[in-house]
């Protein structure tokens, strides 16, 4: 199968099956009303027309093999949250540091994007939402992806609570014990930090790294 024939069918399928999955669940009132029917239409049809184009240019999907076809169908139905506020805010966020790169991204199932620049975001620190990607698999950036699609709708959810949980963690800690402990010279620092292996350090970098997601991605790196 050509380049070109895959491109083609990647991208009738993101037209048409966005706008059909949420056609059907508003249909069906799952989203209790809140996304009617012609507004499902058109946020599926809009989503589906813009990732269409650049997932198919990019040609991100291997159809000649089953896990591509696997993958592109997970991506517009059960992971399509991930995939749609993937797409919206990776593109939105990381055309100010990168450009999408077609080495990165061709067969790999993501849109990637190649950083700008020496050092910073996309360098030191990737970062990866839903199937938009910046600066290449990193250390366990392919992990997400992998996260994003075998939980689904559960997945932005529970990286939120997750965060909610850890930042409150760090918040008490620091508060009721580490100040002190500071204070008295136990320790340097009031508040917890991640190892030294942590893309992200000082007191958020505790908090990101906390996260079982993150936890995750650090103990297997890349698949």
């Amino acid at each position: 199968m050509s380049k070109f024939v895959q491109g083609l069918i990647t991208f009738l399928f993101c037209l048409i099956v966005p706008s059909a999955v949420l056609l059907t669940l508003s249909l069906l009132d799952v989203t209790g009303g809140v996304i009617p029917p012609l507004i499902a239409l058109a946020i599926g049809g809009g989503f589906g027309l813009l990732y269409g184009l650049e997932a198919a240019l990019l040609n991100i999907y291997d159809l000649e093999s089953p896990l591509g076809w696997l993958e592109l169908v997970v991506d517009l139905t059960w992971s399509l949250p991930n995939t749609l506020f993937g797409f919206v805010v990776g593109n939105i966020l990381y055309i100010f540091f990168g450009t999408p790169s077609r080495t990165d991204s061709e067969g790999q199932a993501w849109i990637s994007f190649s950083p700008r620049g020496a050092g910073g975001f996309g360098h030191s620190v990737l970062q990866t939402l839903g199937t938009v990607n910046l600066g290449g698999a990193g250390q366990h950036e392919r992990q997400h992806l992998l996260q994003a699609r075998v939980l689904g709708p559960f997945y932005l959810p529970f990286v939120v609570v997750s965060y909610v949980v850890t930042g409150t963690l760090q918040l008490a800690w620091t508060l009721l014990f580490g100040w002190w402990l500071a204070l008295l010279g136990v320790r340097d620092k009031a508040y917890l930090r991640p190892p030294s292996n942590s893309a992200v350090g000082g007191f958020f970098g505790w908090i990101y790294y906390a996260t079982p997601l993150e936890l995750l991605g650090y103990g297997l790196g890349n698949p």
